[in-house]
């Protein structure tokens, strides 16, 4: 029960404490709320008392009426949950009860196997969805579709056949082909000139080393197979792929379903198969809040006449399973068909669904989707402080949120390893309408990992933007060319005080593309390393409005097109001068003390913001203002490993810094090809706690390892086991393993390859923060007694907190330095205090008036004994009523 009930969020277990309350759901003049309980050891004749629990969610929503709540203890429903409207004064609430998870659980248990030879065991079960949307779970982890080649469990790292050059668009040759009858499987292709989608065909014959399907060929020779550099390929959805443990294949027209048993047998083991695509279907209904529930192997909608639904504090992984990609029906075009609308496959029905007006998507964990991670349509919809990841896989243009329509908010939420998009926003679904949006404080990283033409930001094409602002967001660290991306003749986008860095070819990228490119404008961003060319406009046929100024750069701008008046580009700190940012090899691109940013800038009616000094700065960061920052606040929101200046040896010996420099569009690259035993050794510097291993090789199709280990040591000279040991080939690789601490870890190829070994960048992860990054306090897991802003916290006073979970202290932290403000209290302190707010004190930060409660200041102080391991970390203020407002803080191990 406890680990249960450690997956329950603070905020929404006490939510539904409180509307539990007596009278909580009423006011005067309204219906008197009712609550009713839920309870897996209850049964559906009961009344629905907390006593006499009802058994099924449904049960419960046949019985509430406006103003009425549905009180959900812990456990399993597998069951679709449609409840009816509430009204504007009286919604309908369906809430975690707070004694554990509560899970609507869209699979049902397959049983009855028996031996169907082979090696194989089978079940007669009627899967009552599309045969392309099956899913199979096996003691509670997704199971893998039989395919070939084989592929590891983490779908955003799928293993790749290439065929020979001499295939078509209908035809693949390749000896590595095994023999078997594949005809009717699903080929699923990444090939083309420039691919930046994919798509599926169907299997017609096979023979030995070759095979013919139909489909899969729109926009030849972009996107489809033949004599191109791209070639990538696999199968899936055929009895003759099964051949490792766990892989399942699903006869429609028999009922019966195949599985490879573990090794032992199926005796023992659980598998379910998925039945229902909607497990909350809130469709048909308006003025509903879902609160603190799980989703397993299901999803959420709202329909397009939903307004007033709040979905909050929810759970939800794996919430969409395809292995096809059709073109989009003509119906579901807001534009006239074409085969290129391809790219646009199951992104309307796939992903949590916030359709309507007036409808809100908040604090929510949402991840594995083979499509969309959330769909957004309609308008004046909120999508605010969520942890979307681990989406996209099959290589549409499924992002995390795909945003349609006008008037939408999209704000501080954190996406993170996508198949290509994190933000997209595709015409052909949308149409050319799309104004008022605002898409605002996000953290996009890790996309385009089944895409190489695209950005963590992407919409195309012939977008009239009016109204819309895209800012205070940060992308990095992803394998496409650009960081924002404006295609295709899209227009009136406003950029202003954004980040990008590790995005590849562009910062930002406005493409005219033989067409307009009108009043698109980017100001006060800042562009770190890994972006070879900071921004550019290029093949515009008109490129009047275009206004860039207040920039900071380490590349240049390119910016060219005809215009009435003329492209201004102006005002922007571009090379050789040296920007002076704080940090930025780890992102930290605001300027330091010195730095010729400061003051520098122009005044940008509606854009610069309150200014410091003698005039505005260029740049993100307005120097001595609180730093602002982006993403959510969530578990998850925050596991990038700080680089503290880590350091790469390759075997025998060859510097190999380039793969751990922070710069993604450096590359270090083995001098042989590729064979067992080649090796890439990392010193961290000190020890650091990580639990995932990232290798990019960037937009290299070539250089990535077939197979390898990871290994660790805390000295250098013990390494033991590996860790994690992974197979295939893709072109962005991840080793996850369980969390180790260490200062070492070795990479070890496995198998060989005709290519050298190339790597552009190196990324450690893990669970939770780690203590020497810069934690900001905005986005503290947990503030009592203060308010939150964009950049910082408001005053503390006596007994109000800030709290971090789960911080990493590696080998340990020595000394706590928080940047703050003050007007100064006489004995006010700021106490650090681990593993609850009244835990112990692991530090005394006197606090010294810094000039005011708008006057920042970095302060230090040594803790008396060095903090290792991982706590979970509070600042509570004492002392006086107004202690200090709080930017953020760090710590670190300075001797």
């Amino acid at each position: 029960m406890r680990s249960a009930l450690r997956r329950i969020s603070v905020v929404a277990a006490a939510a539904a404490v409180l509307t539990a309350l007596p009278g909580a759901a009423s006011a005067e003049g309204r219906h008197q709320g009712r609550t009713f309980h839920v309870a897996t050891w209850g049964a559906d004749r009961d009344s629905g008392s907390s006593l006499h629990p009802f058994r099924t969610i449904g049960r419960c929503t046949e019985q509430v009426r406006p103003g009425d709540t549905c009180l959900i203890h812990h456990g399993r429903y597998q069951e679709r949950v449609a409840p009816p409207s509430g009204t504007k004064d009286a919604p309908i609430t369906l809430a975690a009860y707070g004694d554990g998870a509560v899970t609507v659980d869209g699979t049902r248990t397959v049983t009855g196997w028996r031996d169907a030879g082979g090696g194989l065991v089978a079940a007669d079960v009627d899967l009552p969805l599309d045969r392309s949307e099956n899913a199979l779970f096996l003691d509670g982890e997704r199971a893998m579709e039989g395919r070939w080649p084989n592929s590891g469990p983490d779908p955003l790292n799928p293993s790749w056949a290439v065929a020979e050059r001499s295939s078509t668009d209908q035809h693949i040759d390749d000896p590595e082909l095994p023999d078997g009858d594949f005809t009717g499987a699903t080929v699923h292709l990444w090939a083309g000139s420039n691919p930046w989608s994919q798509q599926t065909g169907t299997v017609t014959a096979t023979k030995p080393g070759a095979l013919d399907f139909t489909g899969g060929n729109y926009r030849c020779t972009p996107l489809c197979m033949g004599d191109q550099n791209y070639r990538n390929y696999y199968l899936v959805g055929a009895k003759a792929t099964l051949d490792q443990p766990g892989e399942w294949y699903y006869d429609k027209d028999a009922g019966r379903l195949y599985l490879v048993p573990p090794k032992g047998g199926v005796a023992g083991h659980t598998v379910t198969a998925k039945h229902e695509s909607w497990g909350v279907d809130l469709s048909h209904s308006s003025h509903v809040t879902v609160r603190g529930l799980d989703l397993w192997g299901t999803s959420l909608r709202t329909g397009a006449d939903s307004t007033g639904v709040l979905i909050e504090g929810v759970r939800a992984r794996y919430i969409s399973e395809f292995s096809t990609l059709p073109m989009p029906r003509d119906d579901e075009l807001a534009i006239p068909p074409g085969e290129g609308h391809i790219v646009a496959s199951r992104v309307l029905n796939s992903g949590i669904q916030i359709l309507g007006n007036g409808n809100t998507l908040r604090d929510s964990d949402i991840g594995y989707s083979a499509g969309t991670g959330v769909l957004l349509r309609g308008g004046d919809n909120t999508v605010t402080g969520n942890y979307i990841h681990d989406v996209g896989w099959m290589g549409s243009y499924t992002p995390g949120i795909e945003i349609n329509g006008s008037g939408q908010t999209v704000t501080h939420n954190t996406i993170r390893r996508t198949g290509r998009a994190s933000i997209d926003t595709a015409w052909q679904l949308n149409g050319v309408p799309f104004h008022d949006n605002r898409i605002a404080y996000n953290d996009l990283s890790e996309a385009m990992r089944t895409s190489r033409d695209g950005s963590p930001f992407y919409v195309c094409c012939n977008l009239d933007a009016k109204g819309t602002s895209v800012d205070h967001n940060t992308v990095h660290d992803a394998d496409g060319q650009v960081g924002y991306y404006i295609d295709n003749s899209s227009s009136q986008f406003l950029l202003h005080h954004n980040v990008a860095y590790n995005t590849g070819a562009r910062g930002t990228f406005y493409n005219g593309h033989s067409g307009v490119s009108l009043g698109n404008r980017d100001h006060h961003s800042s562009y770190g390393p890994g972006v070879t060319t900071a921004v550019r406009l290029s093949g515009a046929t008109d490129a009047t409005g275009t206004y860039v100024s207040n920039d900071v750069a380490l590349g240049p701008m390119e910016i060219s097109g005809p215009g009435d008046p003329a492209p201004v580009v102006r005002n922007n700190l571009l090379p050789p001068t040296d920007p002076r940012y704080s940090d930025a090899r780890n992102g930290e691109l605001w300027p330091r003390a010195g730095s010729p940013a400061i003051d520098a800038g122009e005044t940008v009616d509606g854009v610069t913001g309150e200014v410091r000094g003698d005039g505005p700065d260029q740049g993100a960061y307005e120097y001595g203002a609180p730093i602002w920052s982006s993403g959510c606040r969530l578990p998850g929101c925050e596991t990038r490993v700080r680089n503290d200046g880590w350091k790469a040896t390759a075997s025998g010996g060859a510097n190999a810094s380039a793969a751990v420099d922070g710069v993604q569009t450096t590359q270090w690259k083995g001098s042989a090809p590729q064979s067992s035993g080649q090796s890439l050794t990392v010193d961290l510097g000190t020890a650091k706690t990580f639990g995932r291993v990232a290798i990019d090789a960037g937009m290299d199709a070539t250089g990535h390892p077939y197979g390898f280990t990871v290994s660790v040591s805390r000295d250098g000279d013990h390494w033991g086991t590996p860790v994690a040991r992974v197979s295939g080939r893709s072109f962005t690789q991840d080793a996850v393993f369980p969390q180790h601490t260490a200062r070492y870890l070795r990479i070890e190829l496995t198998a060989p390859g005709e290519n050298p070994w190339a790597v552009n960048e190196i990324r450690l992860y893990a669970d939770g923060p780690d203590a020497a990054a810069t934690l900001q306090a905005e986005r503290a897991e947990v503030v009592r007694g203060a308010e939150r802003g964009e950049a910082a916290t408001s005053v503390l006073g006596q007994g109000d907190a800030i709290g971090f979970r789960g911080v990493r202290f590696g080998a340990g932290a020595d000394t706590l330095t928080v940047r703050l403000a003050s007007g100064g209290c006489g004995d006010c302190a700021l106490r650090l205090r681990l593993d609850s707010p009244d835990g112990p004190v692991a530090a005394t930060l006197p606090v010294r008036g810094t000039g005011g409660a708008d006057s920042w200041r970095e302060l230090s102080v040594r803790l008396p004994r060095t903090v290792t391991g991982s706590h979970d970390v509070y600042l509570v203020a004492t002392g006086g009523h107004r202690v200090a407002a709080v930017d953020w803080l760090t710590l670190r191990r300075m001797s």
